[in-house]
């Protein structure tokens, strides 16, 4: 299930990616500096692979290039099979847009404990890598998350968009699309 949803001013805090670090693109949505959310609603068992559909129509409509597509449904597949490993559903994945541009990405569960999460990201913005190994079989979510969002990666609680409850959210900076000009 995908869905749209306006998002009051207030919200843009939470995104940490400044409008003024995007590209001068037109709006692609109507209304000037107009905010929204795409949500997508994932299955357990097959929560990655819807992830990584939904932010690769979000990103190819976008003109991201297919290198950072790909690092970002690497992201959103490690958060969405650690959601559904270490939490409970329901599984959400948001996609904030401001002006039609993606600009931050949220794997949302229906945990309502961070846990270790915090701590590990913070370790990671101290040390690249933090006694994480890239290549294990397991551990590596946060790690790559970390990695292929430039260390813009966060996780805080939330409130599930279908009927309100706690959860907690992963989230990190999407890549924008290339500067016309080459800026």
């Amino acid at each position: 299930m995908r869905a749209e949803q306006p998002v009051q001013q207030e919200a843009l805090h939470r995104t940490g990616v400044l409008a003024e670090e995007r590209c001068g693109h037109e709006p692609r949505v109507p209304g000037h500096g107009a905010f929204r959310v795409l949500i997508t609603m994932l299955r357990g068992g097959t929560a990655s692979r819807g992830a990584r559909s939904a932010v690769r129509r979000a990103l190819a409509g976008a003109g991201v290039t297919a290198d950072e597509i790909s690092d970002t449904e690497v992201i959103v597949a490690e958060l969405a099979a650690n959601s559904e490993k270490h939490s409970r559903g329901p599984y959400e994945l948001r996609i904030h847009c401001l002006s039609g541009i993606p600009m931050w990405c949220e794997m949302v569960d229906g945990g309502h404990e961070l846990g270790e999460i915090p701590g590990i990201l913070a370790r990671l913005q101290v040390d690249a890598e933090a006694g994480l190994e890239p290549f294990a079989e397991n551990g590596r979510g946060l790690l790559l998350a970390h990695m292929l969002s430039n260390g813009r990666c966060y996780a805080y609680p939330t409130t599930m968009s279908a009927g309100g409850a706690p959860g907690k959210a992963v989230a990190f900076a999407l890549p924008a699309a290339p500067c016309e000009g080459g800026g």
